[in-house]
């Protein structure tokens, strides 16, 4: 029988996150060929990377190299003898089944890269020979193959070229040599606690990485070995520390002393989402290295999953990987005790201090730690608040259900009390998660006023005050409830059926008109729910700020004026009701106008001239147009300072603020 290897190489599709797969074959069989030879003491495998600009260069910071196009491996094993060429020409070939060679390793070269070019000079039956061949995606796959005995006083060697990295796997190969030497020293890490490992190099550049020399730096020989057992099932793991910044904790999943797939440690301690610290401050990251009959005998034929056991595992010999990785966790939980509960302790107290700000999601250190402790501490605030957020959404639906639940089977005061009594904790909690919302508003609320005082104090721009009260140039449509302040003003104004912000008359939909003057906020009200007549507004509002001392108005910008004119344009434009018939807001809708400003002298005198009356309390001036159905109000900045503690002061005192 014979193989189509264009065939065999198109049948499956190698994933961009195993680009560098390709070059740990040639490694691993360097490192095989090495050992194949027991009297090779000096094993050293060569890797250069060649690039898309092939030479030496200066580069900026930041600068990004050159795309890698091939990489050249060369060792000083056994080479092609005619066992190993004859192997190398069989699919599925059983010469290195001991090693746990699947015999189609090579394929994945091909399905990266354009071709693959060898050459081995060996020794074989006492002659030193010359093999030479080129591995193609064709049909025979070995093109171009000439063998010749030369004379020979060097040593022997082989060379596999893999050459022309496909332009879909670029951007995905690792481009730092750093990087690579990693990535060779995670997926062959087994073999490097061997004290007889090859010495390898990559060459790149003009400049050298012993990828030896980097294991021992980062490892700084700390590896612990552990055994387990999950029912008939044994592994055998190696932890270690690694000193470096580029790599995750991980659990490395090993068949036949390679690297097939990998877990974050995270997924079952959150805490290892970030580095441990050793008693000197130095920061390491866990890697785990599991091996056993178990992940030999189901690793796939790329070597690039395991078929571990789905679902309940129900026979001995069995196991799934989620066991398998949760057990593992456990053994770290507590091999390093010490430096997860250091990080969990950072990690809460980033969330505390977040919440002292945010007191909505004080709940959730009580009701959802688990939740707490899953939130990365690496995180900024927006995308803290943004996790929080979710755990709330979760526990307030949770709490609704509860409630929904309970209120049932209450149906009088003595289901009360006994409810009281019975689900005292139940109670507690949907309390305590409404009460912290509340908490948020009035905090908020206390943060506005104070911002308010500041304002009127420094003689802020109007825009601002205005701003602070309601955004300018809005639509009550594109603004959120806890978006404004027009509490402020008056808690009714909050649920108002249309408002528009610093917009011309001309913009404002429920009045057709072609005026370009702008109130400041014009808000029209939603009718009575159990009003029978079919007016469509209970009520319109004007508002028109001042800025802070301000006390140099001309006739156009006098407020008292404006206010007649805005008031004249609402009661001449077409209103239209529900039907978009025609509506009189003269008889029907009454017009309440506030002029909020300091009560300067020219005002003052301006509000007497016009008739306008004192408040009781003094600190403003109010006035009953009979013409317009308005009411008008003219407030000073301290009366809105003032009322509007006093209506939150019994909230703020509280929660002591």
């Amino acid at each position: 029988m014979q193989i189509d290897i264009k065939g065999k190489i198109n049948e499956k599709k190698l994933a961009y996150s195993n680009t560098l797969l390709p070059l740990f074959e040639a490694i691993v069989n360097s490192i095989q060929a090495i050992e194949e030879d027991s009297a090779t003491n000096n094993g050293i495998i060569e890797i250069d990377i060649v690039r898309s600009t092939q030479k030496e260069l200066e580069l900026a910071e930041n600068e990004k190299l050159p795309d890698i196009i091939d990489f050249v491996v060369k060792d000083n094993g056994v080479g092609f003898t005619e066992d190993n060429y004859d192997s190398f020409n069989y699919a599925h070939s059983t010469y290195k089944y001991t090693k746990g060679g699947k015999g189609i390793g090579r394929f994945t070269w091909l399905r990266a890269f354009r071709k693959a070019e060898i050459e081995s000079r060996f020794r074989e039956n006492g002659n030193w020979n010359l093999r030479k061949f080129k591995f193609e995606p064709t049909k025979k796959g070995i093109e171009n193959h000439s063998l010749e005995q030369v004379n020979s006083t060097q040593e022997r060697y082989t060379i596999v070229a893999l050459r022309g990295l496909k332009q879909d796997y670029r951007k995905w190969c690792n481009n730092n040599p750093e990087d690579i030497a990693l990535k060779i020293i995670e997926h062959t890490f087994v073999y490097f606690l061997n004290e007889n490992c090859p010495r390898i190099l990559i060459n790149d550049l003009g400049t050298t990485i012993v990828v030896n020399d980097l294991f021992k730096l980062f490892t700084k020989g700390q590896v612990k070995s552990k055994k387990i057992k999950i029912r008939d099932n044994k592994f055998n793991l190696s932890i270690v520390k690694l000193y470096s910044n580029k790599v995750d904790n991980k659990i490395h999943y090993c068949a036949n002393a390679r690297e097939v797939t990998f877990d974050k440690i995270s997924v079952d301690i959150p805490e290892m989402d970030n580095f441990l610290y050793d008693k000197q401050g130095n920061a390491f990251s866990i890697a785990v290295y599991v091996e056993g009959d178990f992940i030999d005998d189901n690793v796939n034929d790329e070597r690039t999953s395991i078929s571990f056991s789905k679902g309940d595992v129900e026979f001995p010999d069995e196991t799934s990987q989620e066991e398998l990785r949760t057990t593992i966790a456990n053994l770290i939980q507590s091999e390093f005790q010490d430096q997860i509960e250091k990080l969990s302790e950072t990690r809460f107290t980033k969330v505390r201090e977040f919440v002292s700000q945010h007191p909505r999601y004080k709940q959730l250190l009580k009701y959802k730690p688990s939740q707490i402790k899953k939130i990365p501490s690496t995180l900024n605030e927006e995308k803290m608040e943004l996790e929080l957020f979710k755990i709330q959404q979760e526990l307030e639906l949770e709490v609704k259900k509860e409630a929904n639940q309970i209120l049932k089977f209450i149906d009088n005061e003595e289901d009360r009390e006994n409810f009281a009594q019975q689900h005292q904790e139940t109670y507690s909690k949907i309390i305590e998660v409404g009460n912290s919302k509340l908490s948020e508003y009035v905090i908020h609320r206390k943060l506005v006023l104070d911002l308010f005082e500041k304002f009127l104090k420094t003689k802020a721009p109007e825009k601002a005050v205005h701003s602070l009260v309601f955004p300018l140039q809005t639509l009550s449509d594109e603004i959120g409830f806890e978006d404004h302040n027009l509490w402020m003003i008056d808690e009714k104004l909050s649920y108002h059926k249309y408002l528009a912000s610093d917009k011309k008359f001309k913009k404002i939909k429920p009045i057709d008109s072609e005026s370009n003057e702008r109130p400041d906020l014009i808000v029209f009200n939603k009718p009575f729910a159990f009003s029978n007549d079919e007016k469509p507004y209970e009520s319109i509002v004007i508002i028109e700020f001042k800025r802070p001392m301000r006390d140099d108005y001309s006739e156009k910008e006098n407020p008292i004026s404006q206010i007649n004119r805005y008031a004249r344009e609402v009661i001449n434009g077409e209103a239209k009701d529900k039907n978009k018939r025609e509506f009189d807001l003269r008889q029907n809708t009454p017009i309440y106008a506030y002029i909020v400003c300091d009560l300067t002298k020219k005002l003052k005198a301006s509000a007497q001239d016009a008739g306008y009356k004192l408040l009781p309390s003094g600190d403003g001036y109010f006035f009953f147009n009979d013409n317009y159905n308005m009411y008008v109000e003219i407030m000073s900045f301290d009366k809105v300072l003032k009322d509007s503690k006093e209506r939150n002061r019994v909230l703020f005192e509280k929660l002591n603020i």
